[in-house]
């Protein structure tokens, strides 16, 4: 039973009723706003990849396509710039970069004589009307959530009819998905839409040590069947699972499922249960987090966002109004490789639509005093693509604006100055591994105001970190500490702002 109880995200003049006849209650003091007065004008403000316009974030959720836009609802502490008081935030997109943020969608709230706050989940698209609220032709949307409540978390649910602009708790904040018994924090419902079996699926994180994900079926989206457990040592938390084909074959997909900390096995699903046919892989490097892919995405293009997570407060550190931020959407391919089919990461193709400017070198010999400087000039946002012929030398140096990220032949791993718990600069691992193929590397660096993320060999390998930055380091250039080297190819493209259209 609901009582429809609006809850979140009214957009103009919207009021949200505080308390119901069943003892339903709001939390006090969280706002709703997403900050319309505040912009994004801050020196270090990221201008390409998504950031709260004021406060904490962490962990993406209810990552969805609604077949007119893409929705981010977002972990957020609508009351300060480290973690708590968790809330889901919520940003609309066309296209995965140009992010408009609106008030928040799910608050805080006490029911049944219990208080709690909104932990991770993921959202789906209701396409057959099971839950029955429909309005129009304005497909439902159903989020669903951890209630973080002690002794005991449960899964919940809330929905929305008016494509995201409020949501109605379902059963006044209930469990849809009760405590099973096994971690106090059981957390972070993903739900997909199972085409084989003509269900919904929900994956909930149970246990560490073995880690165990749970999961349970339902053909209505309110009652939820226990189907099995994937018990290995490695999940914990976040869990994500999806379907690619390998190397494009369709008639070879696979079923991936993977963890916060970006572990995944390779295997396949049968409706009710996960089986593996992988050990354990891993495929990314850095602050990088509580990753989610869209659902519902067209085309079916699997599209990741993970959360930049950070040791450092960026508000206190860098002078902006936000602390955290989200990585670039990436895309996700399995590839055969010499090691056996393995997920690639790589930035989306609409990032290639923010080039203003670029320019190509080819086939220029380096060494000392013979540095690669193209005339590109004013530099901020950059992507650079470049494939190096190592040689003979022993470090090849990579300036980028605000920062410079060195690659040590002999050790084959790229390195840059990062930031520690205390905001200060320290030298972190861009990428480790990258033993020249046929003599060459190939790099794809992402550059914004505190980030670089860095793709090896068309995104077999995976870097997302904060650098330190440096505003004295304005131009581009590829130098050698050593004998000789080559690029065969770079080009370096400045990109514009996401943002330069809003406040």
């Amino acid at each position: 039973m609901t009582v429809g109880l609006l809850v979140c995200g009214l957009l103009t003049g919207g009021l949200v009723s505080m308390e119901d006849q069943t003892g339903f209650k709001l939390t006090p003091g969280i706002s709703q706003s997403g900050y319309p007065d505040v912009d994004y004008n801050q020196p270090n403000r990221p201008q390409f990849h998504f950031s709260s316009k004021k406060n904490w974030i962490n962990d993406p959720n209810g990552m969805v396509f609604d077949g007119k836009q893409y929705h981010l609802f977002f972990q957020h502490n609508p009351n300060g710039t480290d973690w708590g008081n968790m809330t889901w935030g919520h940003a609309v997109s066309k296209d995965m970069l140009h992010w408009e943020q609106l008030d928040h969608s799910l608050l805080p709230y006490s029911v049944d004589g219990r208080s709690g706050t909104i932990f991770s989940g993921s959202a789906v698209i209701d396409h057959q009307n099971l839950l029955g609220k429909q309005v129009g032709k304005t497909k439902t949307i159903c989020a669903f959530f951890t209630y973080a409540s002690e002794p005991k978390f449960y899964q919940a649910m809330a929905y929305s009819t008016d494509g995201g602009k409020s949501f109605t708790y379902w059963n006044e904040g209930r469990a849809v998905v009760a405590h099973q018994g096994f971690d106090n924090g059981e957390r972070d419902p993903r739900v997909f839409w199972d085409a084989a079996s003509k269900q919904y699926v929900m994956v909930v994180w149970m246990a560490q040590n073995p880690g165990r994900f749970r999961f349970f079926t339902s053909k209505n989206l309110t009652d939820w069947t226990f189907a099995s457990d994937f018990v290995a040592p490695w999940p914990y938390e976040c869990p994500d699972i999806f379907f690619l084909p390998v190397d494009g074959n369709r008639n070879n997909t696979k079923c991936v499922i993977a963890d916060a900390g970006f572990t995944y096995e390779v295997g396949h699903f049968d409706g009710k249960k996960f089986v593996s046919e992988s050990a354990p892989l891993h495929v990314v490097k850095g602050n990088y987090y509580a990753a989610q892919t869209f659902t519902n995405a067209p085309g079916g293009r699997i599209v990741q966002i993970g959360w930049m997570r950070g040791p450092f407060n960026a508000a206190r550190s860098f002078g902006v109004p936000f602390n955290q931020q989200m990585s670039i959407p990436n895309e996700l391919t399995l590839r055969t490789t010499s090691s056996g089919v393995r997920l690639f990461s790589y930035p989306i193709a609409e990032v290639s639509k923010l080039a203003t400017q670029r320019t190509v070198v080819k086939d220029w010999e380096l060494s000392p005093g013979r540095n690669v400087q193209p005339s590109i000039t004013n530099l901020d946002l950059v992507d650079v693509s470049l494939e190096l012929v190592v040689g003979d030398s022993t470090e090849i140096m990579i300036e980028l604006p605000r920062t410079v990220l060195t690659y040590n032949v002999r050790d084959q791993k790229l390195t840059h100055l990062g930031v520690n718990g205390d905001g200060k600069p320290v030298e972190v691992t861009t990428l480790e591994g990258l033993a020249p193929r046929h003599g060459k590397v190939q790099l794809r660096l992402l550059l914004d105001r505190m980030t670089v993320e860095a793709y090896a060999f068309g995104g077999e390998e995976f870097g997302a970190h904060y650098i330190y930055p440096d505003p004295k380091k304005t131009s581009f250039g590829v130098s050698v500490d050593g004998t000789s080297s080559k690029v065969n190819s770079l080009t370096v493209a400045k990109l514009s702002s996401v943002w330069k259209s809003q406040r």
